[in-house]
């Protein structure tokens, strides 16, 4: 199956947009106290040869990037959380920092997609004064993105937004709700304002849901096809990311220390050069 591609000479960024974005972003963070849990959905069913073994000691590069993005945005209260090495994980006993994270990640490819409902079923458990907001990714995203939504009015389970692009995308996503946040209100709340008003519409890569008084999709929204990054020094550091996996653990709610701690791996090269 391809995907569609924009207009020839419209692909790619312009150079040092993501550069901008990072820098503005860096500045606008520090005043907002997020937590973030990104997950790596995997059913158990999908594990094969010759990746038996090997996929509990690599983490998928998804998941990795997001959280590189946001540790180097400043959001270090964040953790990437692979059910390979946490299969009992329950987003509705998920605390960090003694709290209901914020925001929840979740990164999925086709054959994961059962793994990947449960997942936002299971945050959509929690009480919605205090649901954080669920923001959908990964290889799924591009091809079906619709399947993380309900129409049914009798089961309105659901993400609140679902990214068909990369890094950028959800970036510029950032940027738009903390744009908008007023003081310490709750994320997913400055994100239905932002949804409600149209400020989204400008952010290629994005699928949300308009929703009736129940908050059932009624329709959904596709703002365009993302446009891609053409130099790659402009992304951060991927170790950023190994720094902040979730250690291996059986607990449903306990998010463990990172296996690393934040900020003591190394970072060399033009990357670090912001």
């Amino acid at each position: 199956m391809e995907l569609p591609c924009r207009d020839r000479g419209d692909e790619l960024l312009r150079a040092g947009e993501m550069i901008d974005l990072r820098l503005r972003l860096r500045k606008t963070a520090a005043k907002h106290d997020l937590t973030t849990v990104i997950v790596s959905a995997l059913d158990p069913c999908t594990r094969m040869l010759p990746f038996i073994y090997l996929d509990k000691t690599i983490a998928p590069a998804g998941a990795r990037a997001i959280g590189a993005a946001m540790a180097d945005i400043g959001c270090h209260k964040t953790r990437i959380v692979l059910q390979q090495w946490n299969r009992n994980f329950k987003p509705s006993h998920m605390r960090l920092d003694g709290r209901i994270p914020d925001i929840l990640m979740v990164s999925s490819i086709y054959i994961n997609s059962s793994q990947c409902e449960a997942l936002v079923r299971d945050t959509c458990r929690i009480d919605p004064s205090h649901r954080p907001l669920i923001i959908a990714g990964g290889p799924e995203m591009w091809f079906a993105p619709w399947s993380v939504f309900s129409s049914d009015v009798n089961d309105p389970w659901g993400v609140d937004i679902a990214v068909t692009g990369e890094e950028y995308v959800l970036l510029s996503l950032l940027e738009v709700l903390l744009s908008v946040r007023a003081g310490n209100e709750p994320i997913r709340s400055a994100f239905q304002r932002a949804r409600d008003s149209g400020a989204l519409d400008g952010i290629p890569g994005l699928i949300y849901a308009r929703t009736d008084a129940k908050g059932v999709p009624v329709e959904l929204v596709d703002t365009g096809i993302q446009r891609l990054l053409g130099e790659l020094d402009e992304l951060p550091h991927p170790v950023l990311g190994y720094s902040l996996l979730n250690r291996q653990a059986n607990s449903p709610h306990w998010l463990r220390r990172p296996s690393l701690p934040i900020g003591s791996a190394k970072v060399r090269g033009s990357r670090r050069s912001l």
